[in-house]
């Protein structure tokens, strides 16, 4: 066998290859680019906050009546359970969040009927049992399945973030000590990306200097280091500025490490859409490279699927279906990233034919 011959099906692979790579970058699904406005649907009626279960399905609660989704993907939903207890919020729920491994359910009461009796209930997900911590709160993020960042503040003093045991064994006086404090002005949203770096900011100034919608990254080192020692973090003096934008609210990351931002500055008219920030641009940031450029589109990319009524839009990213769910009030709309061009997928599968065979 010549040389040639042996070489013909690299040679082959090599040309398919060529010619996948020179299709146009729509064949291939990127989120930050591609994510495209499917369509849309209602959550029960006063519907406050949403997450997804292990299975992929949506949970929301309404007064203290948990509704499950009927299947992923299908935006039907039955009542499940009713949360005993519950102070039924005034105001509408502050948040509803499911720990990691999809066993637990908490949610924030938004301070219950009179707005000050604050709680933080956590629950089974299939026996809807629990406890109520008496703890404030405006959001909420797991960092694993047994301990919840907080972030909260009283309108008039710094806003802070705390680390509310939810194994502690007395509800109403739970070990819930504060990673950071100072933030100068009121609650914003919280996540975790997938180093364990926390990430929050000032969702409306009135004490500063940072402004409203300031957006920090805080290393897992240096939190757990305040965890450890009991010494808070500063928010105005220390951190990672990533961006100055909207409320810094509803935060989160989808699968390719893009980062959402909701809510709304309504005093600088910095309001009305969601800001969805590269991953590049993330990564820059804490790498000392300084915030992102929020007129550069490569670095932020906005959305304001209902361009009628001015907006105040939280997210949520299905992992299990890989969507973008931006709500406002009962309405959600849901983003898609379109799957590969036929052409594309013919492609791989050619290039795939080989690898197959030699596994056999």
């Amino acid at each position: 066998m010549s040389y040639i011959t042996r070489q013909r099906p690299f040679i082959k692979l090599l040309s398919i290859a060529m010619a996948v790579s020179s299709l146009s970058s729509g064949a291939w699904a990127d989120a930050f680019t591609d994510y495209t406005l499917q369509g849309s649907f209602t959550l029960p009626a006063s519907a406050g906050g949403f997450d997804l279960l292990a299975d992929g399905r949506i949970v929301t609660v309404s007064g203290s009546e948990v509704y499950v989704e009927t299947g992923p993907g299908t935006h039907t939903f039955n009542l499940t359970a009713s949360l005993a207890g519950m102070d039924v919020p005034g105001f509408g729920l502050a948040f509803v969040k499911v720990s990691p491994d999809g066993s637990r359910l908490a949610v924030g009461n938004g301070g219950g009927a009179s707005f000050g009796n604050y709680q933080v209930g956590v629950f089974d997900t299939t026996s809807f049992t629990g406890d109520w911590f008496q703890a404030n709160h405006f959001e909420a993020a797991w960092y694993d399945n047994q301990r919840l960042a907080v972030t909260a503040g009283d309108f008039t003093n710094p806003s802070t973030v705390t680390m509310l045991d939810t194994n502690s064994a007395n509800p109403a006086s739970p070990i819930n000590p504060v990673l950071i404090d100072g933030i100068g002005g009121s609650s914003a949203g919280i996540a975790f990306d997938s180093q364990g770096n926390l990430y929050t900011g000032n969702g409306f100034s009135f004490i500063g200097p940072s402004p409203t919608g300031t957006l920090k990254a805080f290393d897992q080192a240096d939190w757990d280091s305040a965890l450890t020692s009991g010494s808070a973090l500063d928010f105005e003096n220390g951190g990672t500025l990533i961006a100055d934008l909207l409320s810094a609210g509803s935060l989160g990351f989808d699968a390719e490490g893009n980062l959402h931002v909701g809510g709304g500055d309504f005093g600088s008219g910095d309001s009305d859409y969601v800001g969805l920030i590269h991953s590049t641009g993330v990564a820059d940031a804490l790498s000392g490279n300084g915030a992102i450029n929020q007129a550069d589109p490569n670095e932020l990319r906005t959305f304001d699927p209902d361009n009628i009524n001015s907006n105040f839009y939280d997210v949520l990213y299905d992992d299990t279906l890989d969507l973008l769910y931006i709500r406002d009030q009962g309405a959600v709309y849901v983003y898609a990233v379109p799957e590969p061009t036929g052409l594309a997928l013919s492609a791989l599968g050619c290039l795939m034919v080989p690898f197959r065979r030699r596994r056999r």
